[in-house]
């Protein structure tokens, strides 16, 4: 997946957009600029990951594209317990 697709698919986690949910979004909203964003979401269209929907600049993922957005979610943050060193799992 190159750093586009994945930023795209980041995207979709951040504003935790589900399997047929339609998101608009543009090239700036990704903070890309226009090639490779039509790039890489001709991509994941061509790979069955994303929908093109009717309005303008309206996608949504496949289930499919769902999961593979699932593992795109950055790990849960670990808090350090002050002066330990020690880890603490965030609750």
């Amino acid at each position: 997946m190159t750093a586009s697709e994945r930023s795209i698919m980041e995207f979709f986690r951040r504003y935790q957009a589900g399997p047929d949910e339609m998101l608009f979004f543009n090239p700036t909203d990704c903070k890309m600029p226009p090639a490779p964003f039509r790039n890489a979401m001709q991509s994941l269209m061509r790979r069955s990951l994303v929908v093109k929907e009717r309005p303008k600049q309206a996608y949504s993922l496949t289930r499919d594209g769902y999961d593979m957005s699932l593992s795109m979610q950055p790990p849960e943050p670990v808090l350090r317990a002050r002066g330990a060193g020690r880890r603490v799992s965030r609750v």
